[in-house]
C-alpha cells in the first residue's frame, strides 16, 4: 500500500522478486499526487498487478477482495492511517516502514525535521501496525548518518534506496519466526529519549524568524525543506512587502561584520555586491532567493531590482 515515491524503488524490487506473490497493489487512482506522476499506479498497470485504488479501500465490496486473497502480510510505505478492519486482515499482519528511528519522528514529516534539528543520525524502522499512529511493537532498525549539509531530497533518495533491503530482512525475519511459531524479539522502545514529532510541514514551520533562530537554525530549516515547500519570509521595503523564498544562505562568513552587531534583527546590508542578513546569534549571507513565486534568482539581481534599498528587512 503505497501512494508515494518513497516506495518506488522497493515495488520494483519486489515485482521482479519471484519468491514473493503481489495478490494487490492499493495505491491512489489519481494520475497525479502532488504534481507528480503516480508511478505507483503505472507499475501495478504495466505489470499486470490487480489494484485496489485507496479511495475505495472502506468498501465492503474490496475489502472481501483483499480476505478472499489470504495475503500473510500488508506492507505499508508512504500511505494514509489505515482503519483497523483493513490491517488486521492479513494471517501475520500488517507491516509499516517509517523513515526514522521511531519512537522519534511519529509523523508524516520524519526525514524534514530530522533535517530541521541538526540530527546526525536517522535510519528506517519497521513495525507492526496498530490503532495509534507509528506506534506499533518495532521488528527492526537500521542506523544512518546525516553528513553534514545532506538536504532533503538527498537524505530522502538514501532512504528509499535503503528500504528494499530493510523490508526483505523485516519479511526474512517474521515470516521465519511466525510460521515456525517463535516468539519476535521487538525493539525496546522506552530507551529512547528527548522525543520528538514530526507533524507536516506548513508555512508556519517553514518560516523563518529571525529573532529565534541562529544562523546555525536558518541553514538547517533550508536543508530540511523540498524545492517546492521552501523556507520563507517577509521583505519589507519602504514601498512594498513582499514574500522572499530562500534556498541558499552561507554561514561560514569570511568577511568582519564586527562594526555592524548591533544590527536590528532581520536587517539587510549590503557590502561589496554581497548581500547578509542580521540574525539572532550573527549574520548569514544570501545567496539563491525567489521573490513572490517568480523566478529563482541570484540574490544580487532581486536587490537590483527593488525600488528603495536602503532600510530594508526581512521579517
Amino acid at each position: 500500500m503505497s501512494n508515494g515515491l518513497f516506495a518506488i524503488p522497493t515495488l520494483k524490487y519486489l515485482v521482479n522478486n519471484k519468491n514473493i506473490k503481489i495478490n494487490y497493489i492499493i495505491t491512489s487512482k489519481k494520475e497525479y499526487i502532488n504534481n507528480k506522476l503516480n508511478l505507483i499506479k503505472k507499475i501495478s498497470i504495466n505489470n499486470n498487478i490487480k489494484i485496489i485504488y485507496s479511495e475505495d479501500i472502506d468498501n465492503i465490496i474490496y475489502i472481501k477482495k483483499i480476505i478472499d486473497s489470504r495475503p500473510h502480510l500488508s506492507i505499508v510505505i508512504s500511505f494514509k492511517i489505515l482503519k483497523e478492519k483493513i490491517w488486521k486482515i492479513p494471517k501475520y499482519g500488517t507491516i509499516n516502514i517509517h523513515p526514522s528511528l521511531l519512537p522519534q519522528y511519529k509523523g508524516p514529516s520524519p526525514i524534514n525535521w530530522s533535517i530541521i534539528y541538526g540530527d546526525k543520525i536517522t535510519g528506517l524502522t519497521s513495525f507492526f501496525i496498530n490503532n495509534d499512529i507509528d506506534s506499533g511493537k518495532i521488528i527492526l532498525q537500521k542506523k544512518i548518518k546525516i553528513k553534514e549539509n545532506t538536504n532533503y531530497i538527498k537524505l530522502y533518495n538514501i532512504l528509499s534506496n535503503l528500504t528494499k533491503n530493510f523490508l526483505i530482512k523485516t519479511l526474512k525475519k517474521v515470516l521465519f519466526l511466525k510460521k515456525n511459531n517463535k516468539k519476535i524479539n521487538y525493539i525496546n522502545k522506552n530507551k529512547f529519549k528527548n522525543i520528538k514529532l514530526a507533524p507536516k510541514i506548513n508555512n508556519y514551520y517553514s518560516k523563518i524568524y529571525f529573532f529565534l533562530y541562529s544562523e546555525k537554525d536558518i541553514l538547517q530549516l533550508i536543508l530540511g525543506l523540498p524545492e517546492n515547500k521552501p523556507a520563507w519570509c517577509f521583505l519589507n521595503t519602504k514601498k512594498n512587502i513582499y514574500i522572499i523564498n530562500i534556498f541558499k544562505i552561507n554561514i561560514n562568513l569570511n568577511i568582519n561584520l564586527e562594526k555592524y552587531k548591533n544590527y536590528q534583527l532581520g536587517r539587510l546590508l549590503y557590502i561589496n555586491k554581497k548581500i547578509f542578513i542580521k540574525t539572532k546569534n550573527n549574520f548569514i549571507e544570501l545567496l539563491q532567493c525567489q521573490l513572490n513565486n517568480r523566478k529563482k534568482l541570484n540574490i544580487i539581481d532581486i536587490y537590483n531590482g527593488l525600488e528603495y534599498k536602503n532600510n530594508i528587512f526581512l521579517f
